[in-house]
């Protein structure tokens, strides 16, 4: 997905609309260290809303990177 690209049914009209509630920003980066056990690696950045203060959590647990994902996807705003 290219920073210009929506979910489907987004428009650009649907940013000014009051009723459209804003998303947040979730951003996950992982990588292997071959020299630590586990070798996974994970950063998870997020913001629940746009402009908010990102919060990041690093990890070596996949099960985390789940959890926290989970957690910012079911406290995004449901459309009215």
């Amino acid at each position: 997905m290219t920073s210009d690209d929506r979910p489907s049914g987004i428009s650009d009209e649907d940013e000014s609309d009051p009723v459209m509630p804003s998303m947040g920003t979730l951003v996950v980066r992982t990588w292997h260290e071959p020299d630590q056990t586990p070798s996974f690696r994970a950063r998870v950045t997020f913001s629940q809303a746009p402009g908010g203060e990102p919060i990041t959590v690093s990890t070596a647990d996949p099960d985390e990177v789940l959890s926290v994902v989970r957690g910012w996807l079911f406290a995004q705003p449901v459309p009215s």
